[in-house]
């Protein structure tokens, strides 16, 4: 196993430190970060993406890039922190040499490597929906699958992804947001409910610039978060089951900060047999599927609290057209 382990770069990225408008980092959690990858990725490279005057001590990696810090963002579409997420994730994978890598934030951290083996086991795809060589291994926290009741598309988490090199590059090292010829689109349909409870998540905002990039005539823009008919939901679940594979934390060896912790999973996000039951309607219907507890406690929250959160949200809201 640590040949394979070899075979893989961690690009660890963010700040190490908590500094004025972010504290809300856990003591040491870099240092637990980067230790955690020795104990569970043995042989893996480690590069550390940050930026400058960090307090690096006690820190264990391979490769340190620094980078300027962009500031925060002010172009009526991105989220402040955008061009840094984006920006030490680029500095990172730019140095990458191996087949496959890791795309970790400073403020997780692995419990195990099981992701290595989930990445190889569901490696069909739906003829014409395959974008990425191999499927990219997203966690499933914050992977959101409805809104306020509603049903959302573009919303994968921004904590975790693993997969071959040349894959991660496809999502993270795209131009600049004012570069792409639908940014400006992008600005003013945002403008237009900026501060309201349709403004798009910042998840959305991420997924719609990478994804338009690399599938511009299968990717709408959203007017809103809300912005999703029947068709859209299921050209964005045939991509999933095709290209990547959403796979929950405690199964997968990953940790998370915690205040990302939760006793029991939030209604609005996928889970890994969520992901399964796409994979087996557009790729593979001869594999079976095993609905434990947990699922069905899932289900049942979504039976109850779903219709109730959306009938809440229409009362104090219209969904704009």
């Amino acid at each position: 196993m640590n040949n394979t382990f070899q075979q893989i770069t961690v690009v660890v990225q963010g700040p190490v430190q908590n500094y004025q408008g972010r504290t809300h980092h856990e003591e040491g959690i870099t240092q637990r970060c980067l230790t955690s990858i020795r104990t569970h990725l043995p042989d893996a490279t480690i590069i550390l993406s940050t930026w400058p005057d960090q307090d690096l001590s006690g820190l264990d990696y391979d490769q340190l890039i620094i980078s300027q810090d962009p500031g925060q963002n002010y172009d009526g579409f991105c989220p402040v922190n955008y061009h840094r997420q984006v920006l030490s994730t680029q500095a990172g994978l730019d140095a990458v040499t191996t087949p496959y890598a890791v795309k970790l934030r400073t403020d997780n951290f692995l419990t195990g490597n099981e992701f290595v083996q989930i990445q190889q086991q569901f490696a069909k795809t739906e003829l014409d929906q395959q974008i990425f060589s191999e499927k990219v291994v997203i966690n499933s926290n914050l992977f959101r699958r409805s809104s306020h009741g509603h049903r959302v598309i573009m919303s994968p988490s921004d904590f975790f992804y693993y997969g071959r090199t040349t894959d991660l590059k496809l999502i993270w090292q795209q131009p600049d947001f004012n570069q792409h010829d639908f940014s400006q689109q992008l600005i003013q349909q945002a403008q237009k409910v900026a501060g309201t409870p349709f403004a798009l998540e910042a998840e959305q905002t991420y997924c719609q610039i990478w994804l338009k990039s690399i599938a511009q005539d299968k990717t709408p823009l959203l007017k809103h978060r809300f912005d999703v008919n029947r068709h859209d939901i299921i050209v964005w679940e045939r991509f999933l089951a095709s290209n990547i594979i959403i796979a929950d934390p405690e199964t997968m060896g990953l940790g998370l900060r915690k205040i990302s912790q939760r006793k029991l999973k939030r209604a609005n996000e996928y889970s890994h047999i969520d992901w399964l039951k796409l994979y087996k309607k557009y790729c593979d219907n001869t594999i079976t599927i095993t609905i434990d507890k947990n699922q069905r406690q899932l289900e049942l929250r979504r039976l109850f609290k779903l219709p109730l959160s959306k009938l809440a949200f229409r009362i104090k809201n219209r969904v704009p057209a």
